[in-house]
């Protein structure tokens, strides 16, 4: 058994190849999220050694072998409907335990950390098995939404981040913080339950499904009422198909033009000249219909939005007005 001494040791000395693995595991579980059409945030983290050392303090039952924390991934998504096909993401890539899922610590009329955890560590097939061994290299993968994030983080330093630690308050300021907790908690459920009824909405449903393309392509956010006004714009285009038809035509389109769209938004950033449109889900819609009918696009694009923009989306794509 190691000495909190000992501990200190080990720990600057092995913490580097701990955040490396982290930062393995982080890049390879954001490629296939990205891959899928999650929007999240991943982050890795390894425990600077005060963090080590209190925790050995804290819980004197745990060795310095024997912390299965050492290093981290965070996923943060947007919906509680997320967060399981990202931990089916990571079973897929990853030796992954059990979730444990913290709500299910907490009593009917308690509070606490929201947050879904797992263990993962390497596959015996993975290309970097022998320099992050599973016997001795474990992470815990956090999945939790941006509002259980945001609990999480304004209670990191506060003493309401336990139920068990509001015993010695005041029962009115007890009761504010219990309320405090769940609006945060109904805000999770609400924002996801109108997630869900979104789609209901023609144009919004068209916008839902591109979305899902276009996060495989790039994380960075784009201006839903623009994109909306585009799909207005050229859903007629479109001879009379039904919403669920465009979302199936443009599902095919993607398909088969993937390898172009990520060679584009591979080198987009690096554009200075690139248009406006590139970065917003409609980018799809738009190559699209001038791949299909690029007269018809002009035509109802002038008047709409700024002619040179549309020529430089036609350009990004192969496409000349000349």
């Amino acid at each position: 058994m190691t000495t909190l001494e000992e501990a200190r040791k080990l720990w600057l000395k092995e913490q580097p190849v701990y955040r490396e693995f982290g930062i393995y595991l982080a890049d390879k579980l954001k490629a296939e999220i990205r891959r899928q059409g999650i929007l999240a945030d991943i982050t890795s983290r390894s425990k600077d050694i005060d963090s080590v050392i209190k925790k050995l303090i804290l819980k004197p039952e745990h060795t310095y072998e024997s912390l299965g924390d050492k290093t981290g991934v965070r996923a943060i998504v947007r919906y509680k409907d997320e967060i399981t096909p990202v931990l089916e993401i990571a079973e897929r890539l990853f030796q992954r335990g059990d979730p444990e899922n913290t709500s299910g610590r907490l009593k009917p009329n308690t509070f606490g950390y929201l947050s879904v955890h797992a263990d993962v560590r390497l596959l015996a097939g993975d290309e970097q098995i022998s320099k992050f061994p599973s016997a001795k290299f474990a992470a815990e993968l956090q999945v939790r939404t941006l509002a259980q994030h945001l609990w999480a983080e304004m209670a990191h330093d506060s003493i309401y981040k336990y139920d068990a630690l509001l015993a010695p308050l005041p029962n009115p300021l007890q009761r504010r913080i219990y309320i405090l907790a769940g609006v945060v908690e109904l805000a999770d459920e609400e924002f996801n339950q109108i997630e869900r009824e979104m789609p209901s909405v023609a144009e919004l449903s068209v916008l839902k499904s591109l979305e899902r393309h276009y996060f495989k392509l790039t994380v960075r956010r784009s201006d839903p009422q623009l994109s909306l006004d585009v799909i207005r714009l050229l859903s007629p285009l479109y001879e009379q198909k039904t919403p669920a038809q465009i979302i199936e035509h443009l599902n095919d389109f993607f398909t088969k033009h993937e390898d172009v769209l990520q060679d584009v938004y591979g080198k987009a950033e690096e554009m200075p000249d690139r248009s406006v449109f590139l970065f917003q889900p409609e980018a799809l819609m738009i190559y699209d219909r001038l791949e299909t009918d690029p007269l018809s696009v002009r035509e109802a694009w002038s008047g709409h939005f700024p002619d040179r923009e549309l020529e430089r989306m036609a350009n990004v794509f192969g496409f000349s007005f000349d």
